[in-house]
């Protein structure tokens, strides 16, 4: 009853107005001041995030400096050991110090100078990945005097145990048979200092099979690379060693390529086999190595730990401007342009581009520091990764398949069962151009630079009776300079030029590579229709066999065709945004990376680093080498169109020239030659004069004061030489009948042979300034002008409306 009692006085209360008003306002009092306690108690710790998020970006700091203390080596070494016992999989004798290898390897060798020269891949740690150089000595005509062992040279050493375990089973396997059989190691290479590179270098120095031999050990200038008494700069060849009968130097050369960008002193060691050794009176192109550590993976490249610090605004190329200032040795940029010396003067000296041959890329092959393939594919394919998905319609499809081909590979030898695991390294340089995002953005600013180019000699070039006219006939319209170029080479033409065309057979337990079995593909994309076509055509007995080959030959080939044709709108100049990267172009593909200070620079033999970006020096010969490597320059030494892009780079430097002195292009048999601006001063010259030509603009950036202190000095504003309209817009253009992709849609695969081209307008044509960037809209524009929109078919079918409605175009009514 009391129960009861009390449950009904209760109700009653509950809903009282009398009784619950005032517990209701209390209720809300005490709720206000929990709130502002609460969002007192935030303020501090939202300004502590402000702090903190400061200090959280530049965490790279703590790898640049506490990382090669030695209880960071300890704990880093530690962990990695712990990984590779737990992921290998393979158990070992109790007791033993020897780590179980990731990969299966040992029977793996890339052949350098046939039955002399190769390369061993050393699996390390967790993921690690060494590199052993043998030179095996040739066979004696006599029996006297002690044979000559076999030289060795190490690149990258992070655990010793493992290394020399390694070399052991390598001697026999491979080299049992050899009179002595011994491997003598003679020097180590070393990346970069960090650990999981370096942690095997005391060990081999105390080892009693290595350290009798091991002299030197090499490493960049600044890097205080850990036991390293031969520091070395870019330019710097290796010694190699020599005995008896056996000379390392004079089959191969090891160069020494400084790229500050993973750590401020890395070094690319690029290993080129000399000519001379292939006993031919045939002139044949050199195979370059390339040992790249932690600066280039395949698929990617390594953190930029010690690069200049590079915040999210900086990473943007939103809300930029031709005034905006950027940093070239930070963040991505400085990866960029070490990856575009790389190209530059890897296969051969870049003074010899005169004779371009095509084959350099395809001659280039790289060998990183981690087995990183699998993962840094799958990154680029992840749902979630905008940044790449967002721009695989701006490549051609050979780029998506090529990709997607060699992250399945990755994931079926990396997903085989443990200790059978096979690398996925080395990878040729042809591969790395598609499957690596910093390639494939070096080419993207390679194409704009072309467009730029392209504009400028249309609208600003003072000189309009240049020798460029004679070109007008050749094989490149200047009308269609901007859009992607792509001269792809036949496999078969790269393997008929190969300096290694016969290779030491391989057996069961020596696996005998080179460049070409690493160039060539495992699974080759064609479009179903053209093949369809050649089974029909060779059914039917229409063509021979030899026709039905080439033309299966050529069916890869055309995946390297874009499917949409973008240009920018004739008779317009590029926004800001275009002409910021536009500079960007210049500044990547046309300078070599610098020191990330005055003293680096001294040290490494580099360019000393710039404060202000219009004082950063640009060569002409750099920027036509390096257009080159990434095929934006045609192959063929008999095409014009090369000539008119290196042309127009002439003339831009000539009137870049702020002394106009003697004109380079005033003789009248002079042609466009790479030769041209061969002496330093012609050659290099400030980003800030190529700006004040290419667009028209002031050649000093403000500085920050200047820039938000406006009572002092506003910001100037643009002033083009000419009236014209600025717009980042293009045109587009896409045939569904003729494109590959699209012709299912039609439920036709053939086309009837006829160029309807709807995107482009006749140069002549004075209403290009109101058009959208779409080529449809163009077109409806074009036959709103003759009048016969009401019944054409085409325009109703494109804005969608019936024939009962009228049509209104950009302020036209019908």
């Amino acid at each position: 009853m009391l129960k009861d009692a009390l449950n009904n006085f209760w109700l009653e209360c509950r809903h009282s107005p009398c009784f619950m008003t005032p517990i209701t306002a209390l209720m809300l009092f005490i709720m206000c001041i929990l709130m502002v306690v609460t969002l007192l108690c935030q303020v501090p710790s939202f300004f502590i995030g402000i702090l903190l998020a400061s200090i959280t970006s530049r965490g790279h700091w703590l790898v640049e400096f506490l990382y090669p203390t030695a209880i960071a080596r300890w704990g880093h070494l530690a962990i990695m050991r712990m990984s590779a016992r737990r992921n290998n999989g393979v158990k070992l004798d109790e007791g033993s110090t020897t780590l179980p290898m990731h990969s299966r390897a040992i029977e793996q060798r890339t052949e350098v100078v046939k039955g002399r020269v190769y390369i061993h891949p050393l699996p390390q740690l967790l993921d690690n990945i060494g590199y052993l150089i043998v030179c095996v000595p040739p066979k004696r005509k006599t029996k006297r005097g002690t044979p000559a062992p076999i030289l060795g040279v190490l690149v990258d050493c992070g655990d010793a145990d493992s290394v020399i375990d390694q070399i052991d089973l390598i001697r026999d396997v491979h080299y049992a048979n050899i009179e002595n059989n011994m491997i003598e190691i003679h020097c180590l290479l070393c990346t970069h200092k960090h650990h999981d590179h370096t942690a095997g270098n005391r060990g081999l120095l105390k080892s009693k099979i290595v350290g009798d031999t091991l002299k030197n050990i090499c490493g960049g200038a600044i890097e205080n690379v850990p036991y390293c008494n031969t520091p070395v700069v870019d330019g710097h060849l290796i010694k190699l060693p020599s005995k008896g009968n056996n000379d390392m130097g004079a089959l191969i050369e090891i160069e020494c390529l400084a790229v500050p960008s993973h750590t401020r002193g890395s070094i690319v060691y690029v290993l080129r086999n000399r000519v001379n050794t292939l006993r031919s009176n045939e002139s044949k192109p050199v195979v370059a190595h390339l040992f790249t550590g932690d600066a280039m993976f395949s698929g990617g490249g390594g953190v930029t730990f010690e690069s200049d610090f590079e915040s999210v605004k900086d990473k943007s190329v939103d809300n930029k401007t031709i005034q905006s200032k950027f940093k070239p040795n930070g963040g991505s940029l400085s990866i960029e342009r070490c990856f575009a010396k790389l190209l530059r003067r890897s296969v051969q000296d870049e003074y010899t581009i005169n004779s371009p041959d095509g084959l350099g890329i395809h001659q280039m092959m790289v060998f990183p520091g981690h087995e990183y393939t699998m993962d840094l594919l799958q990154r680029q394919m992840q749902p979630g990764n905008l940044h790449f998905n967002s721009q695989w319609s701006r490549h051609q499809p050979s780029v998506f398949f090529e990709l997607a081909s060699q992250y399945f590979v990755a994931g079926h030898r990396r997903n085989l069962p443990k200790s059978t695991k096979l690398l996925t390294v080395p990878s040729s340089m042809k591969r790395q151009l598609k499957i690596n995002p910093y390639f494939r953005s070096l080419r993207k600013r390679g194409e704009l630079l072309l467009t730029a180019l392209t504009i400028w000699y249309k609208h600003l070039h003072k000189n309009k009776k240049s020798k460029l006219a004679k070109f007008n006939g050749s094989n490149v319209d200047m009308n269609y300079l901007s859009m992607p170029m792509t001269f792809s080479i036949d496999d078969s033409i790269t393997a008929s030029a190969s300096t290694l065309s016969e290779k030491t057979p391989s057996s069961a337990n020596t696996w005998n590579v080179n460049h070409e079995d690493f160039n060539r593909s495992v699974f080759t994309t064609v479009y179903t229709n053209d093949l369809d076509e050649v089974i029909h055509d060779l059914r039917h007995g229409r063509i021979s066999s030899v026709t039905a080959a080439k033309k299966l030959n050529e069916l890869s080939s055309k995946l390297d065709e874009p499917t949409v044709m973008r240009r920018p709108i004739p008779n317009t100049l590029p926004n800001e945004k275009k002409m910021y990267m536009g500079l960007l172009a210049l500044a990547v593909l046309g300078s070599d990376p610098s020191g990330l200070c005055a003293s680096d620079s001294r040290k490494l033999n580099l360019p000393s680093p710039v404060g202000d970006t219009d004082h950063l020096l640009i060569s002409k010969r750099k920027l036509i080498s390096t257009l080159f490597r990434l095929g934006l320059l045609p192959c063929d030494k008999e095409s014009s169109g090369i000539d008119q892009i290196v042309l127009i780079i002439n003339l831009l430097w000539e009137e870049s020239r702020l002394d106009h002195g003697n004109s380079l292009l005033d003789t009248e048999n002079e042609s466009a030659d790479f030769e041209i601006g061969r002496d330093e001063y012609d050659d290099l010259i400030e980003l800030g004069a190529l700006k004040l030509t290419l667009f028209g603009l002031v050649y000093n950036q403000p500085s920050w004061f200047r820039k938000y202190c406006m009572p002092c000095h506003s910001i100037p504003e643009l002033k083009d030489k000419i009236k014209v309209k600025r717009t980042a817009a293009e045109l587009v253009k896409h045939d569904v009948a003729k494109c590959p992709m699209c012709a299912s849609v039609l439920g036709c695969p053939k086309h009837d042979g006829n160029d309807d081209d709807l995107s482009y307008d006749d140069e002549n044509n004075n209403t290009l300034d109101d058009i959208e960037p779409s080529g449809q809209q163009q077109y409806v524009q074009a036959s709103s002008l003759d009048g016969n929109y009401d019944n054409d078919i085409e325009v109703r079918m494109i804005r969608g409306v019936s024939s009962r409605r009228k049509i209104t175009l950009e302020g036209k009514n019908s």
